[in-house]
């Protein structure tokens, strides 16, 4: 991908973008580019930022607009989602898309959702909800499960046409996630596959009648287990293949279960990119927890531009690289070699030393 069309790629990929008006595109534009100036979350260094002739009174009046006014959400995933898929197949062309459903925590008040793509070390989110963290009234009324599947529902519809016919799609959760027989089905029924954690006390069926705990299959680091069978005893019987892996480094055994038998379970540790996406918008990025929103709808939409902005500096990270511009290589004891900087910040730090020309 072309760096210097990479310094004008939100504009160019919101024109894409249907059921939003010109006016939300260009707010995204102008205030992600803004995000990334002042690496900031909190609205008034944001707009601060956002440069041109209007003064930063006006830029704050129209980013409080923004966050504050009911944004199209699932037209902005369907258009999102689209953009960010097509970028990623013309630099990578993947056969596989793996999707990553996990939950982020804001000042142990507000939780956040996420269905995110995984891309070189990192996610990319694709769609979220935000909401109250601290009581269960404030939790979404139809519940985790639902939530996730509409969640995923709205990442599905806006796959481009050849997702599902030439390339696949695997959802990796943790078992606090993906501890759910209901969850796999949903996901068995849009034609994808799953990868799931699952708690320690899940019961295998083996074709000879006997239930194991496969968990306890492995008794040691290095050691690895499978089989197929059926899960869930309590929950409809659901026909899977189980893995258990227990690293030579971990401190604990996964314990997986899928409906795709090719899978090894390794492919699980690309769950882990998502942690390292958060660390991202929050103390490594953006500062998200120091964004003074409390209301869950607004946070949600100013998560629009914390999202665009970081998945166009991983974009840029990566011409970076490839054009052989990143920071000097570290060097390992062993003689190896790997990058100092994550594509993140390789993308940041070129952006704010090129972008006064843009």
């Amino acid at each position: 991908m072309n760096q210097r069309k990479l310094y004008q790629w939100v504009g160019t990929i919101s024109k894409t973008w249907t059921g939003v008006t010109r006016h939300f595109k260009e707010n995204v534009r102008v205030f992600s580019r803004a995000v990334v100036r002042s690496q900031s979350s909190q609205l008034w260094k944001i707009a601060g930022a956002a440069g041109g002739q209007v003064q930063v009174e006006s830029q704050r009046r129209r980013l409080q607009r923004f966050v504050k006014q009911e944004q199209p959400l699932s037209a902005f995933f369907r258009g999102w989602t689209s953009s960010v898929v097509k970028a990623l197949q013309q630099q990578q062309g993947q056969r596989t898309l793996v999707l990553v459903v996990d939950e982020t925590k804001l000042k142990a008040a507000l939780g956040v959702m996420v269905v995110g793509l995984v891309y070189e070390g990192r996610c990319i989110p694709l769609a979220w909800r935000v909401y109250g963290a601290n009581k269960a009234e404030d939790y979404p009324a139809e519940g985790q499960t639902q939530m996730i599947l509409g969640l995923l529902e709205q990442v599905r519809v806006g796959l481009p046409a050849e997702v599902g016919r030439q390339v696949r799609v695997r959802v990796l959760a943790d078992r606090g996630i993906g501890t759910s027989s209901q969850l796999m089905r949903g996901i068995m029924s849009m034609g994808w596959t799953f990868l799931f954690r699952v708690t320690k006390q899940s019961k295998l069926l083996l074709a000879n009648g006997r239930y194991v705990t496969f968990y306890d299959q492995v008794q040691q680091p290095g050691q690895h287990y499978q089989a197929s069978g059926l899960v869930f005893k309590k929950r409809g019987r659901l026909p899977a293949h189980v893995r258990v892996w227990w690293g030579l480094q971990a401190q604990e055994p996964w314990a997986l279960v899928t409906n795709d038998p090719s899978l090894t379970g390794w492919e699980y540790a690309q769950r882990m990119w998502i942690e390292q996406a958060f660390r991202d918008l929050k103390s490594h990025g953006w500062q998200t927890e120091l964004a003074n929103l409390h209301d869950p709808e607004r946070l949600s939409r100013l998560w629009i531009l914390l999202v665009v902005a970081y998945a166009w500096m991983l974009l840029l990270g990566a011409a970076v690289v490839a054009l052989g511009k990143s920071a000097p290589l570290k060097h390992r004891p062993d003689g190896s070699c790997v990058r100092r900087w994550s594509l993140f910040r390789e993308g940041r730090q070129a952006f704010l030393t090129a972008c006064s020309p843009f």
